[in-house]
């Protein structure tokens, strides 16, 4: 999922040199603190496996990104 067109910088601060890190970094970290979040998670998954759910996480959060949206699909 890498260098796909939607994986741009989640927080883009050109002026120090640094781009910051991209939304797919951003959304497996979200996804990570939710997991972490529960209980027992660390009972049940390894750190490799946590990791790599939750970029499983953010490569479909970025395919979501790209279907297009219905307006008629939207609440109010």
């Amino acid at each position: 999922m890498k260098n796909m067109k939607n994986d741009i910088e989640a927080f883009p601060c050109a002026e120090y040199g640094n781009f910051g890190m991209t939304l797919r970094d951003y959304f497996a970290a979200k996804a990570m603190a939710a997991m972490l979040s529960l209980e027992d998670v660390h009972l049940n998954y390894g750190e490799s496996e946590l990791a790599r759910w939750s970029y499983d996480q953010a490569d479909a959060m970025l395919r979501q990104r790209m279907v297009p949206v219905d307006s008629s699909d939207r609440s109010a």
